[in-house]
C-alpha cells in the first residue's frame, strides 16, 4: 500500500497541535526532558518552516544553507500557535506545489533521497514522533498510529537513520544478524551488526560507535518483533523495550540497544 506523506503530515500535524494545545506551556515533555511544551511547539515549527524554505527557495545544494535566514523564536503560547500554523500551512504548499522527483538539498547521504518526495516522507514521520511527545506531556493515550506509515518509519529509522554512515566512515560487520519484524503488516528488516569508524577528512570529528548495516537478507541469531507502531516508537526512544518480543543471542539483543543509544541520541 502506497502512502501520502502529505496528507499524514497534515493528519499528524493536526493531533499534535491538539495534544499540544491541551498542555501547559511550561508541562515538561517526559520523552524529551530538557523541553517543556512550548520548546516542542517551537521545534516542530522551526522544522516545518525551515523545510517549507528548502523546497519554496529551492534550496538543491548544501552552500545554499548559508543564505537561510531563520526567524526569532515566537513569545507566547498563542504566537508560538500562530507561527506553527503559518509554518505548517506554508510547507503544506510547497509540498503540494512541488513534483515529488523534484531535487532539494537533503542531509542523506543517499542522493535518490535528495527529492521533495523524501522530504514529505521525513516530514510525516517528524510529526507523527513529536505528535506522540505531546500527546505523552498531557498523559494521553498515544491515538491511533497507521500500520503501514508506522512499518514505513522502522524502514526509514533502519535503513536511513542508522544505516546511512557517512562515507568517511568504516563499518566493520561482527558475528551476528538480527531481524526485526512487524506482526501487523507483515514486513521484515534484516541488519548485520558491527562496529562503525572514522575520522572526517575535514572538519577533524571522530566516530567509533556500536552500529548496524541493513541487509537483504541472512540468518538471524536473535529477533526483535511487535506491532509495526511499537517497533517505530521504541526505535525512536519513545517505547519500551519489555512491549516487545525477543528472542535468540541476548548479546546480539544488547547490541541493538546500545546501536539505538549511540545511533539515535
Amino acid at each position: 500500500m502506497s502512502l501520502d506523506f502529505r496528507a499524514q503530515l497534515e493528519h499528524q500535524s493536526q493531533l499534535f497541535r491538539t495534544a499540544i494545545e491541551a498542555s501547559e506551556p511550561s508541562a515538561r515533555v517526559p520523552t524529551c526532558p530538557d523541553w517543556n511544551a512550548d520548546d516542542l511547539l517551537a521545534h516542530l515549527t522551526e522544522v516545518q518552516w525551515f523545510w517549507s524554505t528548502v523546497l519554496a527557495t529551492p534550496v538543491r545544494h548544501a552552500s545554499q544553507l548559508a543564505e537561510i535566514e531563520r526567524p526569532e523564536r515566537a513569545d507566547g503560547r498563542d504566537a508560538l500557535l500562530s507561527a506553527f500554523d503559518d509554518a505548517h500551512a506554508k510547507l503544506c504548499d510547497a509540498l503540494g506545489s512541488t513534483d515529488v522527483g523534484a531535487a532539494r538539498w537533503m542531509w542523506t547521504r543517499d542522493p535518490g533521497l535528495h527529492t521533495a518526495g523524501y522530504i514529505a516522507r521525513r516530514q510525516a514521520h517528524e510529526a507523527l514522533i513529536h505528535r506522540v511527545d505531546a500527546e505523552l506531556t498531557i498523559a494521553q493515550p498515544i491515538s491511533h498510529i497507521d500500520p503501514v506509515l508506522a512499518a514505513d518509519g522502522v524502514d526509514e529509522i533502519l535503513r536511513v537513520m542508522l544505516g546511512g554512515h557517512p562515507e568517511w566512515t568504516t563499518f566493520a560487520a561482527q558475528d551476528g544478524i538480527v531481524r526485526f519484524e512487524a506482526v501487523d503488516t507483515g514486513d521484515n528488516w534484516t541488519v548485520h551488526l558491527g562496529r562503525l569508524a572514522g575520522t572526517h577528512p575535514e572538519s577533524g570529528e571522530t566516530v567509533d560507535e556500536t552500529s548496524m548495516l541493513p541487509i537483504d537478507s541472512g540468518e538471524p541469531i536473535a529477533t526483535i518483533s511487535g506491532r509495526a507502531w511499537e517497533l517505530d516508537l521504541w526505535l525512536w526512544n519513545r517505547g519500551d523495550f519489555d512491549m516487545l518480543e525477543r528472542s535468540g543471542d541476548t548479546v546480539a539483543l544488547q547490541h541493538v540497544v546500545d546501536a539505538l543509544a549511540e545511533g539515535l541520541n
